[in-house]
């Protein structure tokens, strides 16, 4: 449960004509007291984590995301502090914050945590606990986008359960939704766009969008606003419904977001589907024959616009920050649009090096064997594609249609068998299908791979 909750909870909080003093009021009560409820657990849980130091960036890498984040503090004035919280992680009652410092240093201080996130593509469970400490700081001390993002967060894990909810769940949801109606009342631009961002994960897009623009009425020239920019982008790009996607409207919002954002995941994901909708824009624009893919695959014609020199900028942006989907993009772009089959191999091995199991970027490296002769490679990695397909199949044999799939399944005789967790089904599915497609349509290339004395073994 989280510690500004156990506090609320029992804490009456009249509506007054500034809901600003009533949620600063109430977070600021009885600190002493939450926090020890929050310390019961255990001190064997206090297990040993790596020094502070070890797993983050260098001081020079620190302090330009310090400064990129307009903190007045440097590394020399935040790491004893931040090494403080870390190493009271388990015992939060410990923790002191200093009078001098503010509740927004503390959400700088998380910001820079998320950046260096994001740049290293990689996460740090302790790093992780470390934000999450300094969020519930902030909220105690009355931040406001601290109490709204830990409101949504309790949200969110009470709209998530499958199981029975308890009095205290209530409790907590309860108080959350109090939370968001006064930081709603208040028009505190965070509450808008996090509502949004709830509401389209639970495929709800037109409340979303309403959300968004209603983020944008409070605040809209902020790097918040580009990212709420770049979910309006996706609300016209994905949207379900025909009659609402406006791929010329995603654009304007894509690049609205480009303006107002550094290079963070937004940015990087703006530059990938910009890239999107400029193929798009090349294939409406200048292809009148409406080639199939598979005549695109086997023209040797090149064909160069302005739009595919637009899609290849922006995809190589995405790149350029690991975006996994710009890897396949590029490769299919340099190999059936510009007739670079040897730079097109390069994309599509960096997307297979980054994931092995990326079914894309291995029909492409086949594509690009095939088109430039390599034989050889080409029935290395049409073994390897039998091989998945295989294991694929053998893995749906042993489902009990029975059961639902990501259950502990058991047969007839009682013996337990193969299930697919819940997360992973949407990603086996889609692996499935681009398997049967790869080969029901390239008939034509096995054979002549056979012919040649390159078939594979049927095992």
């Amino acid at each position: 449960m989280l510690r500004i909750f156990a506090r609320l909870a029992s804490t009456a909080t009249n509506a007054t004509a500034n809901r600003g003093a009533t949620i600063l009021a109430s977070t600021s009560t009885s600190t002493s007291k939450s926090k020890s409820k929050s310390t019961s657990t255990s001190t064997s849980a206090s297990f040993s984590r790596p020094q502070l130091s070890t797993i983050l960036p260098s001081k020079r890498t620190i302090n330009r995301i310090l400064f990129d984040c307009d903190s007045n503090i440097t590394y020399s004035k935040m790491m004893p502090l931040l090494t403080h919280i870390y190493d009271n992680l388990a015992t939060p009652s410990k923790i002191e914050i200093p009078r001098n410092l503010k509740s927004f240093d503390l959400m700088v201080f998380r910001k820079m945590l998320t950046t260096i996130r994001s740049q290293t593509q990689s996460v740090n469970k302790n790093l992780v606990a470390l934000e999450n400490e300094l969020v519930e700081q902030s909220a105690e001390m009355g931040n406001l986008d601290a109490i709204a993002i830990l409101a949504f967060e309790t949200i969110r894990n009470h709209l998530k359960r499958n199981t029975i909810v308890t009095k205290q769940d209530k409790e907590d949801f309860q108080t959350a939704n109090k939370l968001v109606q006064e930081l709603t009342e208040m028009k505190h631009p965070l509450v808008f766009k996090l509502a949004g961002d709830v509401a389209l994960e639970r495929n709800y897009w037109d409340r979303a969008h309403d959300y968004y623009l209603q983020f944008l009425e409070v605040e809209d020239d902020t790097i918040p606003a580009g990212h709420v920019n770049y979910q309006l982008g996706y609300y016209y790009y994905a949207n379900p419904q025909d009659q609402v996607r406006d791929h010329e409207k995603a654009k304007q919002y894509f690049e609205r977001c480009l303006k107002l954002t550094e290079l963070d995941n937004y940015a990087t994901k703006a530059h990938f589907y910009l890239g999107q909708i400029y193929l798009n824009n090349s294939i409406e624009n200048g292809d009148k024959s409406n080639k199939t893919y598979n005549e695109y695959r086997k023209s040797n014609v090149v064909e160069v616009d302005d739009n595919v020199a637009r899609a290849k900028y922006h995809w190589e942006i995405a790149a350029s920050k690991a975006l996994a989907e710009s890897f396949s993009s590029l490769g299919f772009l340099e190999l059936n649009k510009l007739n670079n089959p040897q730079i097109a191999i390069e994309w599509f091995k960096i997307g297979v090096e980054a994931n092995k199991s990326d079914i894309v970027c291995l029909i492409g490296q086949f594509d690009c064997f095939y088109k430039l002769g390599q034989w050889n490679d080409c029935k290395k990695v049409w073994q390897n594609m039998h091989d998945l397909k295989q294991k694929m199949n053998d893995i749906k044999r042993e489902i009990s249609p029975r059961n639902s799939i990501g259950t502990n399944n058991v047969n007839n005789k009682g013996k337990k068998v193969r299930s697919i967790p819940e997360n992973m089904k949407e990603t086996f599915n889609t692996n499935d299908e681009l398997l049967s497609a790869f080969f029901k349509g390239r008939n034509e290339e096995f054979q002549r791979l056979e012919s040649l004395g390159y078939g594979i073994v049927n095992n």
